[in-house]
């Protein structure tokens, strides 16, 4: 079992998206506004525009995915808002972005206050905790398209960085560099797709096994469905640290996601791939092979850090529980010893 029988194919994903490439890169010049900067596939896009002076613009996208049909299955939608917010802003922090503005957008087959106000209200708590503004959004109603009791999410975060700065740093990175890992809350909001079909196998297969795990609800919550980490010390940390890259590890893992910030020609080494033992693993390893869960979850890592070893003590004045994963060496991608 893997993320791809799953129904989720991240590399198809991917090769569609490079085949656009050069269409999508053809709108980034806009007379008299504007341009986009910056390199093509990182974690946030960043607009410089010389209406602004001393600053660039910083926007994200991201949604909740299919984690929203497990929040509905067991009701707790009381931090949906944070998964929602939390995968957005994320992102912009890999940037070395500030969040400033959050937006929402709500699908959904007919309205219903027994799930809406829990919904809005959970995104207005995240974005208070950022802390954000929350500048509007839109729901629409689908009948006949969604049924009249699904919904699904999307939110959209814009930030702001002084033109002098930027994250990655490429030019800085250099063999031998730390990678320094953050642990996550849990699965966050990446790899539900598989996590249904492992939960759908054991209710066949195991019931005793899958009623044991659903009917501890505190349990339950904190292994499987605990609200994703938003990392709001990282703009206080970029002024204490130098940080050359931050990598946000979401699908995919960290194959996926640490080249992201990563600069050509250097590869991660990761002697310790597992830091923080994620309370879903000795389940999750039941059914899915080793290897391949570092393919689709964060398992315990939530932002991969890249910076000397001096800045160390920096990093854990905000994050007392990093821990040093591995090393940039010369080559490409991720080694990754399990």
């Amino acid at each position: 079992m893997d993320y791809k029988a799953a129904g989720v194919d991240t590399q198809y994903a991917h090769k569609l998206i490079h085949n656009l490439k050069d269409r999508i890169s053809a709108t980034h010049k806009v007379p008299n506004v504007g341009e986009v900067v910056g390199q093509y596939g990182g974690f946030a896009g960043r607009f410089t525009m010389p209406q602004i002076p001393g600053f660039d613009v910083v926007a994200t996208t991201d949604g909740v995915g299919t984690k929203t049909q497990l929040l509905r299955r067991f009701d707790y939608l009381d931090g949906i808002g944070q998964d929602l917010v939390g995968m957005c802003v994320n992102d912009l922090y890999c940037a070395g972005a500030t969040p400033a503005f959050f937006l929402d957008y709500i699908a959904c087959g007919k309205l219903s206050e027994s799930w809406y106000d829990r919904v809005l209200g959970s995104i207005t708590a995240a974005c208070a905790a950022t802390p954000m503004a929350l500048m509007g959004g839109e729901t629409a109603e689908h009948p006949g398209v969604m049924p009249d009791d699904d919904f699904d999410l999307a939110g959209f975060a814009v930030g702001f960085i002084p033109k002098d700065r930027r994250l990655p740093v490429p030019e800085l990175q250099r063999e031998g560099d730390m990678l320094i890992g953050l642990p996550s809350s849990g699965l966050h909001s990446n790899g539900y797709s598989l996590v249904r079909k492992i939960f759908a196998a054991m209710e066949k297969q195991s019931p005793a096994e899958f009623q044991a795990i659903t009917a501890n609800r505190k349990e339950l919550i904190a292994s499987w469905l605990t609200p994703t980490r938003i990392y709001r010390e990282i703009p206080a940390l970029l002024q204490s640290a130098t940080i050359k890259g931050i990598a946000h590890i979401t699908g995919g893992g960290i194959h996926e996601n640490l080249p992201r910030a990563i600069v050509a020609g250097l590869a991660a080494e990761i002697h310790s791939p597992e830091p923080f033992r994620l309370a879903a693993a000795p389940v999750l390893e039941k059914y899915v092979e080793r290897e391949k869960l570092f393919h689709t979850f964060n398992m315990g890592t939530g932002l991969i850090l890249i910076a000397e070893e001096n800045q160390l003590p920096a990093i854990k004045q905000h994050y007392p529980d990093a821990a040093v994963m591995g090393h940039l060496v010369k080559g490409s991608g991720v080694a990754l010893k399990l």
